[in-house]
């Protein structure tokens, strides 16, 4: 089940030419088990285990729960958007996105893979069999 918290932001508020807070909200609650929760005073979206990302919505970005690894990865592909969050948290893999920059795709992709590391185990089996990997 889930649940969208509502910030009292306008729905069609544009973070970039192609993302909205709408867009946002819709490609991470379109995962399973997702819900939107407030995180510090900001939107977070969690699976039943944990935290994948919150959105900043003043500040334009949201911060994602990625490997070090796939935070190189993102940082590489789109070093314009995509920058490590500063000290400790950042060398675990904490990633901000600048949702300013960011193209809808390589968003959705961030969004998933941040999913992925939080889904429970039996969750992750399921997501990799009904997209054939």
């Amino acid at each position: 089940m889930s649940h969208s918290y509502n910030s009292g932001w306008p729905a069609d508020v544009y973070l970039c030419d192609m993302v909205t807070v709408n867009t946002f909200r819709r490609i991470c609650l379109s995962l399973p088990e997702v819900e939107e929760v407030l995180h510090w005073g900001h939107p977070a979206f969690r699976t039943k285990r944990k935290i994948f990302t919150t959105l900043r919505e003043q500040e334009r970005r949201a911060n994602f729960g990625f490997t070090p690894q796939e935070q190189a990865a993102f940082c590489q592909a789109d070093s314009e958007s995509f920058f490590p969050v500063e000290g400790g948290w950042g060398r675990q893999g904490w990633t901000t996105v600048d949702l300013q920059k960011v193209e809808e795709a390589m968003l959705s992709n961030a969004i998933q893979s941040a999913w992925y590391g939080a889904a429970p185990p039996k969750l992750q089996a399921a997501w990799r069999e009904k997209n054939g990997l």
